[in-house]
């Protein structure tokens, strides 16, 4: 449980090349409560983890560990946003090696989509965290969601290569719109959460025009 009180304010996450003794710490530290978050929310679902526990995986103490996050909800935030930020840099190396769209778009999300399906509700506390949350861990979910949508378009982009391809923008924002409301009803209890990648390829083909071929016909997919 947090200190009776107020927490101070967390620290940034350490410099990826720290320079001395005291970064070295600080980012092993870092690296140890965002590993021991990632694997307790991932087995046990946000509810049932205790800050104390999460502290004890990683051998640090309570108040070491607000100092890198205020709020159990923001020690999801971190974890979530890093598993975001490796899901982006996924997808756009997918879609760079010249991955079908729908594949390299899916793959941006994946952190979402298997969190989603595994515990549901890890999902919907980013979600309302990155909507009505507030803290350094609140802003850099907003700053991960508008990386998600311009790594759509990015991809999209590659996709069309040199061919004229207007409104790209428009197509992305639809595409990342039409997989959060998907992802959500699934986060709510809306949707059953085993098909939810299927859902999503097929709602990227819809809006990217891709339609599956005849039975027998060469190939699987193509763009309309």
């Amino acid at each position: 449980m947090p200190p009776s009180s107020p927490p101070p304010p967390p620290e940034p996450a350490p410099a990826a090349r720290p320079g001395g003794r005291r970064e070295r710490n600080k980012r092993d530290k870092f690296d140890r409560i965002l590993a021991a978050a990632s694997a307790l929310f991932a087995e046990h679902g946000y509810a049932a983890v205790a800050t104390q526990q999460i502290a004890d995986a990683a051998d640090v103490g309570t108040g070491t560990l607000f100092r890198y996050a205020g709020s159990k909800a923001g020690l999801l935030m971190l974890v979530m946003n890093e598993q975001l930020r490796l899901g982006v840099e996924q997808g756009l190396a997918l879609a760079r090696g010249g991955a079908a769209p729908a594949e390299a778009i899916l793959a941006l999300v994946a952190p979402l989509v298997d969190a989603g399906s595994r515990h549901p509700e890890n999902t919907a506390v980013y979600q309302r965290e990155t909507l009505f949350g507030t803290g350094p861990e609140r802003e850099r979910a907003a700053e991960q969601v508008a990386r998600v949508e311009s790594a759509i378009e990015e991809i999209l982009r590659l996709h069309a290569g040199a061919r004229p391809a207007p409104g790209l923008d428009r197509t992305a924002h639809a595409v990342y719109s039409t997989m959060y409301m998907d992802i959500v009803r699934v986060c709510m209890g809306r949707a059953p959460a085993d098909d939810l990648t299927t859902r999503l390829r097929t709602s990227i083909d819809h809006l990217l025009g891709v339609r599956t071929k005849p039975e027998g016909a060469e190939g699987g997919r193509e763009q309309t």
